[in-house]
């Protein structure tokens, strides 16, 4: 589909691994796809907050072109993989250890390169005790080509692998929608992506059914 009919992503999923699910997604009756190309991939990755523009400008250069469509293929390959595994964890509420995408993850976070920094607060500017208010290690992702892309996106699901309560990772009951959401709410009874998208067409459909 054309970039200019294509409404913006949408991310709802509560966790960069979902949104990067429902980067494909038919919350309508209508399949969005939002990374047809290169170009598509690298402004998904800022959208999401994986990246930074700053980060990836200098992927957009024709020289890396051919790398970035390869890339974007693969990732798109990842992402329906990945689809399944979640499907299976989020049915079974269990993550199996020999899962073989525990695996593919591993080894695509062995090829992504990070930097780690020490950042140190030390509290408001002219403080004469000079306190330390808080030390914190940041860790960024190094993207030098575009093959450095997919590492970061494995990372985001190896978060959600490692920390999320499979129960509480759904699909949305829209009868026609495709998109995961990670149940945050107090109670866990969260069934739609969203009330505008889905929620508020079950609700009208309800109530002509009564």
């Amino acid at each position: 589909m054309p970039t200019s009919q294509r409404p913006a992503p949408m991310f709802i999923g509560e966790s960069a691994a979902l949104d990067f699910l429902n980067s494909i997604a038919e919350p309508r009756s209508t399949e969005f796809e939002w990374l047809e190309s290169g170009s598509d991939l690298l402004n998904w990755l800022v959208q999401s907050g994986l990246c930074a523009d700053s980060e990836l400008e200098h992927l957009r250069a024709p020289a890396h072109q051919a790398n970035l469509d390869e890339v974007t293929e693969s990732t798109r390959e990842f992402r329906e993989e990945f689809r399944d595994f979640v499907s299976t964890a989020s049915d079974t509420s269990v993550v199996s250890p020999e899962h073989p995408m525990i695996d593919k993850i591993n080894h695509f976070l062995a090829q992504g390169s990070q930097r780690l920094k020490i950042e140190v607060a030390t509290g408001e500017q002219g403080n004469p005790s000079g306190e330390t208010e808080s030390v914190t290690l940041v860790s960024s992702h190094v993207y030098q080509t575009p093959h450095d892309l997919l590492p970061r996106i494995a990372a985001a699901c190896a978060h959600l692998i490692a920390e999320a309560d499979f129960r509480y990772v759904r699909n949305c009951e829209g009868p026609t929608c495709t998109m995961y959401f990670l149940d945050v709410s107090k109670n866990h009874k969260r069934r739609w992506c969203t009330m505008e998208v889905c929620g508020n067409r079950a609700k009208a459909a309800a109530y002509r059914k009564r």
